[in-house]
């Protein structure tokens, strides 16, 4: 008897040293909260819900902490558990209208604009949801707007690199053909001036043929004249009409 009302008295004892830490943490995270201490308020209301009953659900002071402290994605998080599982329509749009809120923190403008038409279904009269509705709207076509303007200018510029790139290649390949062809018309003036240039200053080796035939002619002729001579000795007589072999004549 005395052991089971000793094991009761130790699980009553550990019940409420549970119940007291995860209440410390609650409050002294709501604390710090008001005290502008966002970031260690996050933390202290985290680890009580971490200890705190299953049927506590810290969501909505979780989500408030991490929206101050900047952390939008986990206030998105936090604000949407408590609005799903709100059972009154009224506080089901406050917590979606805190969801737009951070979903338009985060500029996914297009999520928040979903999550304010929700707040508006529950509550048609909440005019916080309206409001930042229009301005989701604004933000996201601004956004478009900025998005199709970068787009037009990157293909601009893409389409004026590929025409530089390509003029660039043009260029490059008439310098090559400018410069490894040569013209017909510059190819007879070349071997007419060679021809000129030949004929005007002679070749050493079309002199010497030259002088070469005229030395045989002048040889034949001497020949002719002393047979010539030879024969008419030899006759002792003068022919009445003497017969010269031109110079250069064929025989």
């Amino acid at each position: 008897m005395k052991y089971f009302l000793l094991i009761s008295l130790a699980v009553l004892f550990a019940n409420y040293s549970c119940a007291q830490s995860w209440r410390d943490s609650l409050a002294q995270g709501k604390k710090q909260y008001e005290e502008g201490k966002y970031d260690k308020a996050y933390k202290s209301l985290v680890e009580a819900q971490k200890i705190a009953p299953e049927d506590i659900d810290l969501s909505k002071d979780i989500g408030n902490a991490a929206y101050r402290n900047g952390d939008y994605d986990m206030a998105e998080k936090a604000f949407r558990s408590v609005a799903t599982n709100s059972e009154k329509p009224q506080e089901s749009s406050k917590h979606w209208h805190n969801v737009g809120n951070s979903q338009l923190k985060r500029k996914d403008y297009q999520a928040a604009i979903e999550s304010y038409k929700q707040a508006l279904r529950d509550n048609p009269n909440n005019e916080n949801a309206r409001y930042n509705l229009a301005e989701a709207k604004r933000r996201l076509k601004k956004q478009q707007d900025q998005q199709k303007k970068q787009q037009e200018k990157n293909e601009q510029e893409n389409q004026n690199n590929d025409q530089n790139q390509n003029q660039d290649q043009q260029e490059s390949k008439d310098g090559q053909d400018q410069k490894g062809d040569e013209k017909p018309g510059d190819q007879q003036d070349s071997q007419n001036q060679s021809q000129n240039s030949d004929q005007k200053n002679g070749s050493p080796k079309s002199d010497a043929e030259k002088l070469s035939s005229k030395k045989t002619e002048r040889m034949l002729d001497d020949l002719l004249k002393k047979e010539m001579r030879t024969k008419r000795k030899a006759v002792g007589t003068k022919s009445s009409s003497s017969e010269e072999v031109e110079s250069g004549k064929k025989w």
